[in-house]
């Protein structure tokens, strides 16, 4: 019979190969195809990457010009006076001047920088113009091309300037050589327009080469690299074919074709090429340029050969490295089987003594360390129980001791019992006696509670009447009291104005006294009227009559006012006997009649509370005796009850008395079953010495 090691190490290197072929053939398959479509993703994301790469130093050159056109826009504030004055397009020039130098400084492969204005109302040579050698050097000011000196169709020269303007929109020229300092260039325009008038342009020249080394260093799997075109189909860079040739005179139709299909861009393309098979992916940049990246066909399954002899050679270290693995797994595996054994045979044999390699299982974190976990368990539980047996039939032995001494006694006392409650059931019997004449005595008690309820609850109607009573009467006060007030109030105020209407009296005697003074005054003058008529003679004697008549009058005017000192003199007696009674009256109702009214209502009111009181006290009364008729009921229900509890204690005594004698019985039963268990102790005793216990 083979072992478990064996077993498992048979069984990992089965799955081992099985695995392998199965996954090996589905890998070699599928990479087969994935390095196809990697190699594909590889191709589009580096024609990306790059075509990325130019765009942003294409991006960097835009970027420079616009931020010079917006200067150049911002310092032009009046444009009429740039058409006319020579002079304010000297200065406009010298503001932009170190803005263009300081911008073509930090752009990367600048070479030229230049504005060149309008030379319809400019100067032939109107504009700045900055260029260096290479790189290195230093920029330096040259004097602008002289439009004079050629047509505006003459492209060859003056396109720079016209193709732009005629575009009206920023513009990327073509590539050239500047034969000056024999470098190859791509310059990138802004026309400058203002109300729809050409200004002028702005713009820099760009080594090309800063685009051509980025070319000439994409290159993709052993021999593939990248070129440039334009969208006519012509070549812009290539490593073998001269700039400014046809992509289809070179033989390269199908990317001529490809190039001008927008939908095919960034898509794998297939054409031949000097009898070899080619595939492309192409870009296209921000200056219309495409970026083309393309590789033989045949580096594409390259990829896919090298990857499948990896995963060949991989199965094969992987079975190697299964079969170690399975070995080691095995040993790691059947060892700690073989320990638990070992636990499990000396378990068998009752030895539950403690094993040396037990702390190494309990160690691992595998399913032998559970069932080494549980063997222990089970080795603690048995061990347990062992212990409990001998614990149990130890004191089993005891119990039995002590219970045998139990019984014995039990049964002395279950005698004494007998006749003590015989004794009790006398005595219960007499208390239910007593208890018939308690009942008696507390029913006498609760009839004259009763008695004592029913006076109480006429005394309440008879303080509740008196009650109604004083309410009725400090009502009939009050009302009373009030109307003496109102008729205080009243006989006050007419009071008041008769004191008024006597002032008035004191009035009439002033103006008395003014007619007098009139009449004195009158007599006066009278007496003087009758001079003059005298002194007049004939013709002052109507006038003395005149003068008569109002004397006379004057006399009796002072009578009359005479007469009314005597009547007001009267009428001032009576107002004040009259005020005097007035006073008098007033100070009757305020001083007795109010104060008596006063007294009465204070009477009336503590009548009303001494009613409440009474009504109040005998409803204490009342509750009182609901009180105690109800503590009555409750005794004699209380007194029933242990009557009728004595009757059942006395028939309970007698009855406890035959169970006393028949537990004497069962006593003696007892002593028979101790000494039964006395042997099942020896036979436990017997089992527990089989257990080896010491750890």
């Amino acid at each position: 019979m083979k072992s478990i090691k064996t077993k498992i190490v048979l069984v990992v290197l089965m799955c081992s190969l099985i695995s392998t072929v199965i996954c090996g053939s589905i890998s070699i398959v599928e990479s087969s195809r994935a390095a196809k479509e990697n190699s594909a993703d590889i191709m589009k994301l580096l024609c990306e990457n790059q075509g990325q790469k130019l765009d942003g130093m294409m991006r960097q050159v835009s970027q420079s010009v616009d931020t010079l056109y917006d200067l150049a826009v911002s310092e032009l504030d009046d444009f009429q006076k740039f058409k006319t004055d020579a002079a304010y397009v000297d200065a406009y020039s010298q503001r932009l001047a170190p803005m263009l130098l300081q911008t073509a400084v930090h752009t990367q492969g600048a070479m030229s920088v230049y504005i060149r204005y309008n030379p319809q109302f400019t100067e032939p040579t109107s504009g700045l113009f900055y260029t260096r050698d290479s790189a290195d050097s230093e920029f330096q000011e040259i004097e602008p091309t002289d439009f004079s000196m050629y047509e505006p169709d003459d492209l060859e020269h003056v396109g720079w300037y016209y193709i732009p303007v005629g575009n009206a929109q920023p513009t990327w020229m073509e590539p050239y050589l500047n034969s000056n300092i024999n470098v190859y260039m791509i310059s990138y325009v802004i026309p400058i327009f203002v109300d729809g008038e050409s200004v002028g342009i702005i713009g820099m020249d760009i080594d090309f080469s800063a685009f051509t080394n980025v070319l000439d260093s994409s290159s993709i799997f052993e021999s593939g690299y990248a070129f440039l075109a334009n969208e006519q189909g012509d070549i812009m860079h290539h490593k073998e074919l001269e700039t400014g040739s046809s992509l289809a005179e070179a033989g390269l139709e199908a990317v001529a074709e490809s190039l001008a299909l927008p939908d095919q861009e960034m898509a794998i393309r297939q054409y031949t090429w000097r009898g070899a098979n080619k595939s492309m992916c192409y870009m296209t940049l921000v200056n219309g340029m495409r970026f083309i990246l393309t590789a033989p066909t045949s580096e594409f399954a390259a990829q896919a050969k090298t990857m499948r002899m990896l995963i060949f050679l991989g199965a094969l270290i992987a079975m190697a490295v299964a079969v170690i693995v399975g070995f080691l797994i095995s040993i790691s595996l059947t060892k700690p089987i073989r320990q638990i054994n070992n636990i499990v045979g000396e378990t068998a044999k009752f030895n539950f003594t403690h094993y040396k390699d037990s702390e190494s299982l309990y160690k691992k974190k595998d399913e032998t360390a559970n069932m080494a976990h549980s063997l222990h368990d089970m080795r603690d539980n048995l061990r347990g129980m062992v212990e409990n047996i001998r614990q149990a039939y130890v004191d089993m032995a005891d119990s039995m001791e002590r219970l045998s001494e139990t019984t014995e006694k039990v049964n002395h006392m279950s005698e004494d019992n007998s006749a003590t409650t015989q004794e009790l059931a006398a005595a219960m019997q007499e208390t239910a006696d007593t208890m018939d004449t308690v009942n008696s005595t507390i029913a006498e008690i609760r009839g004259r509670a009763e008695e004592i309820r029913g006076r109480s609850d006429a005394g309440k109607s008879n303080s509740v009447e008196i009650r109604g009573r004083a309410e009725k009467l400090k009502g009939s006060t009050r009302s009373a009291s009030e109307r003496t007030r109102e008729m205080y109030a009243s006989v006050q105020e007419k009071t008041k104005e008769a004191m008024e209407q006597a002032r008035a009296v004191s009035h009439i005697n002033e103006l008395t006294q003014a007619i007098l003074d009139i009449s004195s005054q009158t007599n006066l003058l009278a007496l003087n009227a009758s001079i003059e008529a005298a002194r007049a003679g004939e013709a002052g004697r109507g006038f003395a009559v005149v003068a008569g008549e109002i004397g006379a009058l004057a006399d009796q005017t002072s009578d009359a006012v005479g007469d009314i000192n005597g009547i007001i003199a009267e009428v001032n007696q009576a107002v004040g006997n009259m005020t005097s009674c007035l006073n008098e009256s007033m100070n009757f109702l305020e001083e007795t009649v109010l104060k008596d009214y006063g007294d009465f209502m204070e009477v009336a009111e503590q009548y009303t509370v001494d009613a409440a009181g009474v009504e109040e006290n005998m409803g204490d009364i009342n509750s009182q005796i609901e009180t105690l008729l109800t503590a009555i009921v409750n005794i004699a229900d209380a007194v029933e009850h242990v009557s009728q509890t004595t009757m059942e204690a006395a028939e309970g005594i007698t009855e406890i008395a035959g169970k006393t004698q028949e537990m004497a019985g069962v006593v003696g039963t007892n002593s028979d079953l101790i000494e039964h268990n006395q042997s099942h102790i020896e036979k436990l005793k017997e089992i527990v010495a089989r257990f080896h216990m010491q750890e």
